[in-house]
């Protein structure tokens, strides 16, 4: 019996694999160029069917037959039917050359060049070069959710955005590894525009990672960008202010604290000015006195 990664379609030598995208891609790509399948296909400007299963050009020749003007109406569906001939044999011959675990990544693709674009953007050596994703692949097969991770670090959305097609869920999934959701990630990395649109299609400024930090405690902790955490708060309301990080005596710091301990002193002050004062004077006054501590350490004085 053959090699489960060996192909048999006759295009490419064996099925793509984390390794083999380059050598992949190219006998893939000089398939669909001998059959004419790549040019304005795959590549160049695409007519994608739209969600209906119409194409543009499909509402717009309705229009046009509406108001009796459609002078070419034949000459449009057989345009219109040659493209999606083809886009199925590119799409047809791109899933035909991936493996089944591969394939589940890109069965939702309705175009062809959506599905290559999605491989390009997981399995490229661009990506690969990645620090995040090299640390992937020292703990063996990657997952979709790690990949998903790496789009979103890199602030690659369009890539980041075949992943949620796929799976919606993927937004809010936690990264083994410490807990991360894709939202944290943006954070962390600075992609405040793919940050907000995470949250937009239902991302959560509340979860909490492995060691209790939210993406909000996580900006108060790693950077003085105060728009950021505006927009945080505004959207997730004034609890995200008191939700504490894990400590073994329960006392976890929350973001104010996180914020002053790295000396961020814009932050600091956005954070005190929004905190409620009883959540500084409970626990006779343990969170005011270890603010009170960091700011002298840090040097962060003035009015708030």
């Amino acid at each position: 019996m053959a090699a489960a990664n060996i192909a048999s379609t006759g295009i490419v030598l064996e099925v793509l694999t984390r390794d083999n995208y380059l050598d992949w891609s190219v006998l893939v790509k000089n398939y669909l160029i001998g059959k004419g399948l790549w040019d304005n296909v795959v590549e160049g400007n695409v007519n994608p069917i739209q969600s209906d299963g119409k194409s543009k050009n499909d509402h717009a020749l309705h229009s046009e037959q509406s108001d009796g003007k459609s002078k070419n109406d034949h000459a449009l569906h057989s345009k219109q039917s040659d493209w999606k001939s083809k886009n199925g044999q590119a799409l047809h011959a791109i899933q035909l050359s991936c493996g089944h675990y591969t394939l589940r990544q890109i069965r939702n693709c309705v175009t062809a060049q959506e599905a290559w674009n999605h491989l390009k953007a997981v399995f490229s050596e661009d990506l690969r070069a990645d620090k995040s994703y090299n640390d992937i692949e020292q703990g063996g097969l990657q997952s979709d959710i790690d990949m998903f991770h790496v789009a979103v670090k890199k602030g690659m959305w369009n890539d980041a955005i075949l992943f949620i097609r796929n799976d919606g869920d993927i937004i809010s999934q936690k990264s083994s590894s410490n807990g991360w959701t894709s939202v944290h990630v943006a954070v962390d990395a600075g992609q405040d525009k793919i940050m907000k649109e995470l949250v937009k299609m239902g991302g959560l400024l509340t979860e909490k990672d492995w060691e209790g930090y939210t993406p909000f405690a996580l900006a108060a902790k790693s950077t003085d960008d105060t728009e950021m955490v505006k927009w945080m708060l505004d959207k997730g309301g004034n609890d995200l202010l008191t939700m504490k990080i894990k400590a073994d005596d329960g006392k976890g710091d929350i973001p104010v604290l996180l914020a002053a301990a790295k000396g961020h002193k814009e932050m600091t002050r956005f954070l005190f000015s929004k905190t409620r004062w009883f959540t500084l004077t409970d626990n006779n006054y343990y969170y005011g006195a270890k603010l009170l501590s960091h700011c002298i350490h840090a040097e962060i004085f003035g009015k708030c």
